[in-house]
């Protein structure tokens, strides 16, 4: 019986995509402990910056956080231990997470059962992160990637596949039931075909493509209108990346069809952002999963991405949305919104595909039963 779980993660308020899938994943877990009448309680390791962590207590300047952590891990004395993995999250003087590793090893002499969710994982790994997945994989009770083909890339990266390695794909709001045109309303976007795209502010985003091209949309569909949903961070490239966006629409010949908001929405608002859209395009340079693409799926919203790592396999697993080639993606990336855009029937079929995915696959309701299943695996 699971009762006592230490979740080590980045945490609320950071703006971080995993500090915002680690809110998700605990109010799911708690939710379906709740509905099956199991007792659970969760207590959050994070960084100095997270201060609705319960224990705000990673500091990467100092070299003995692990000790720190340690012992308080020993203190509350879990069932399990569950971390949620990307690499700048760990990296301590450029020790390649050796330190986490070093962590890991301590928990396993403790008998103290940890999981991983590892989220940066892509089909070819360089040489430190080959070093990183295996010798972590050694000594975690289980791991999870999001993505199948992860798992199989394995074999060719490190030489195998490890029993202990499981799939759970990014978790969608299985709650959320949009009403679509009551949302276009209240946004006044009745009269418009509204193209929206969202995600922290990073050059990685491939924003700027999008205005580039968008004149070419304007001219097929002049009530075409671009939503740029750009989420701010402290960080100062960020913010210079936002003047960059913002300087990029003002010379635009089509900027009265775009609209830019930068504001850090809370869930339910980012969700009916979403589901307003008509598309979700992401332009994405690169990524390896998308915690907007997820929510996209969760607004019934067809999506348009660049044909990348996980953002692909989601595509292709979900049948919700089109994909182009990455050589395509700065020149050409246009043409599949005006496909979408031209056949209402296309996106009112990939929106039933979005829906049923939610309910059937990605859903935080489905990745909480599995999570509960690979706790209970890895006390025994």
């Amino acid at each position: 019986m699971i009762k006592k779980v230490v979740w080590i993660s980045s945490y609320l308020p950071r703006s971080c995509g995993i500090a915002y899938y680690s809110a998700d994943y605990i109010s799911a877990i708690k939710k379906y402990a709740k509905k099956h009448n199991k007792k659970i309680s969760i207590k959050i390791i994070a960084h100095t910056d997270a201060k609705k962590a319960d224990y705000p207590i990673i500091d990467l300047k100092d070299r003995k956080w692990i000790d720190k952590v340690f012992s308080k891990i020993k203190k509350i004395k879990p069932d399990v231990v569950h971390i949620q993995h990307e690499y700048g999250l760990y990296e301590t003087y450029e020790d390649e997470n050796r330190r986490l590793l070093k962590l890991l090893k301590k928990l396993k002499q403790e008998k103290i059962p940890v999981v991983m969710t590892y989220h940066s994982v892509y089909e070819k790994l360089e040489p430190p992160h080959k070093f990183f997945i295996k010798e972590s994989l050694d000594v975690l009770g289980a791991g999870i990637f999001h993505e199948e083909y992860q798992k199989k890339a394995l074999k060719k990266n490190i030489g195998l596949i490890p029993n202990n390695l499981y799939i759970l794909p990014h978790g969608s709001d299985n709650e959320f039931k949009p009403d679509k045109e009551k949302l276009r309303k209240e946004y006044n976007y009745e009269d418009k075909l509204v193209v929206g795209t969202a995600g922290i502010a990073d050059q990685r985003k491939g924003f700027r493509t999008m205005i580039r091209q968008w004149p070419k949309v304007v001219k097929k569909f002049p009530n075409a209108f671009l939503v740029l949903e750009i989420k701010p961070h402290a960080d100062k490239l960020t913010r210079e990346y936002i003047n960059k966006v913002m300087a990029k629409i003002m010379k635009s010949k089509v900027s009265n069809n775009i609209e830019l908001i930068v504001k850090d929405y809370k869930k339910q608002e980012f969700l009916k952002r979403l589901a307003s859209f008509d598309i979700l395009v992401l332009p994405y340079k690169s990524e390896s999963q998308s915690g907007v693409l997820a929510h996209g799926f969760a607004a019934h919203t067809p999506a348009i991405a660049t044909d990348i790592e996980g953002l692909g396999a989601e595509i292709r697993n979900s049948k919700a949305g089109l994909l182009v080639k990455m050589k395509n993606r700065r020149n050409n990336f246009y043409k599949s919104i005006l496909k979408l855009l031209g056949s209402k029937k296309l996106r009112n079929k990939l929106s039933r595909n979005a829906e049923k995915y939610v309910r059937t696959v990605s859903g935080w309701n489905i990745i909480a039963k599995k999570t509960f299943k690979i706790y209970e695996l890895v006390q025994n």
